[in-house]
């Protein structure tokens, strides 16, 4: 899952940014402890940068980090007795309009000293936006940084909630027979729609990445409907599997979009799943998401039943 998507962040999360050097992005922003302040210039700024996430895809902005070149480099603790959580809060809530839905903020705390604390603000690309900041202007992210929005972007930003907004809300991959030569594995993924009106066309391509050598087979079962999606080797290391709509989905409805079944000779199958990669990729007319699943992780589960 991507960084700004996360349930849980925590000290471990913090050091691999720095250890990694992980650079800021789009959906991700840096900020020093100095950028808590309850000068009303540094509150602009807070503003700013959370409602430009809003008004863009979303994204997470961590204070108690310093950047070089926009790459993580170090901790700066923030005394979370003079800042708190709920001083955080509030300084959100009541410099941008309106409210962002879903905005969190997650305290981590070094040995859980809370004058050793960073904050984690995730914010959702929101279907409340447009948002406006303190200084009456909107704001977008861009590049590493939150600039002001054109007019016309504003517009646009006006007509978000009326779209449909679909995300992969999950997968599941389950031992479905084990054969005295060859083992077979049942392979579904969902959607949802949080937006507002229904979607009919969008589609999920799965890829098998590293297939050379595996003995990896995809099979389906009709079941008196015919073959919903189709099977494309792209090269010797990967296959892609293509599920297009089948049914229209509603606001607030989800929908299992793909069932398959791929099968591995029971000799080969601890190689097969170490090496395997396997990726969800939904695509509709208003973006798109994606997943990663951990094969290694579903095979140590599952080993000794083969």
């Amino acid at each position: 899952m991507e960084i700004h998507k996360l349930e849980v962040y925590d000290w471990e999360f913090v050091e691999s940014l720095i250890k990694n050097n992980i650079e800021e992005s789009i959906n991700l922003d840096f900020k020093s402890a100095e950028a808590l302040s309850k000068i009303d210039s540094k509150k602009k700024e807070m503003s700013k940068d959370v409602s430009a996430f809003a008004n863009s895809n979303g994204g997470i902005i961590i204070y108690g980090i310093d950047e070089i070149d926009h790459k993580a480099s170090s901790i700066s603790f923030i005394d979370g007795n003079e800042y708190t959580k709920e001083w955080l809060e509030q300084v959100i809530s009541s410099t941008i309009q309106r409210n962002i839905p879903n905005l969190k903020i997650f305290p981590i705390r070094k040995e859980g000293l809370i004058t050793q604390t960073i904050y984690v603000v995730q914010i959702p690309e929101s279907l409340e936006a447009p948002h406006i900041c303190k200084d009456k202007k909107f704001y977008k992210r861009y590049n590493f940084e939150s600039v002001a929005m054109e007019e016309y972007e504003v517009r646009q930003l006006y007509n978000r909630k009326v779209k449909s907004k679909l995300y992969l809300s999950g997968y599941s991959v389950s031992l479905k027979e084990v054969e005295e030569d060859i083992v077979s594995f049942k392979v579904k993924a969902s959607v949802v729609n949080e937006g507002d009106i229904v979607e009919k066309d969008y589609k999920v391509n799965i890829y098998f990445q590293n297939v050379t050598d595996t003995g990896l087979s995809i099979k389906w079962e009709t079941n008196g409907k015919g073959k919903d999606y189709h099977v494309t080797i792209i090269n010797d290391e990967r296959i892609k599997i293509t599920g297009d709509s089948t049914s229209t989905i509603y606001p607030n409805e989800k929908i299992d979009i793909i069932t398959f079944f791929f099968e591995i000779p029971k000799n080969k199958i601890k190689q097969a799943f170490e090496k395997l990669q396997l990726e969800f990729r939904l695509y509709y007319i208003n973006g798109e998401d994606r997943l990663e699943a951990n094969l290694k992780t579903f095979y140590d589960q599952i080993k000794d039943k083969l």
